[in-house]
């Protein structure tokens, strides 16, 4: 999956999920940063997408991840696990996994968990980008 940002925006269509990687608009000060909207289920299916995404974002040094999960109908156990992996690899080079506007369930399912003391998990997006390491 070759993702070039040149242009400004990125998508992935499967099956289950679609997915679009934008740069961080201005003027939040975040040039090595990337928003990923997810739009679908974050399944054993479709997670390894999520993955492949993240680590190209790494590739091409924007380490600093913005996931908006507003149109995230339902996550399992393989989409948690991606959130988890990648939050402790990102973590490792300097960068971050910031989650925001979580749709209810998956909201739910991410108290339920409580990964709210893992991960970065925000209501929206200007919230996300002003929070603290």
């Amino acid at each position: 999956m070759e993702i070039d940002l040149s242009n400004g925006d990125f998508e992935y269509d499967g099956k289950d999920l679609k997915l679009s990687v934008n740069n961080v608009p201005e003027p939040h000060p975040f040039p090595d940063g990337a928003v990923v909207t997810v739009i679908g289920d974050i399944n054993l299916y479709s997670a390894q997408a999520i993955m492949d995404v993240i680590d190209r974002l790494i590739a091409i040094e924007k380490p600093k991840i913005f996931l908006d999960l507003s149109e995230v109908n339902y996550i399992d156990s393989s989409g948690l696990g991606v959130f988890i992996s990648s939050q402790i690899k990102l973590k490792k080079i300097g960068g971050f996994l910031r989650l925001f506007s979580p749709s209810k369930s998956v909201g739910y399912v991410l108290t339920l968990t409580k990964l709210g003391n893992f991960l970065q998990i925000h209501d929206d997006f200007t919230e996300a980008v002003e929070s603290k390491p």
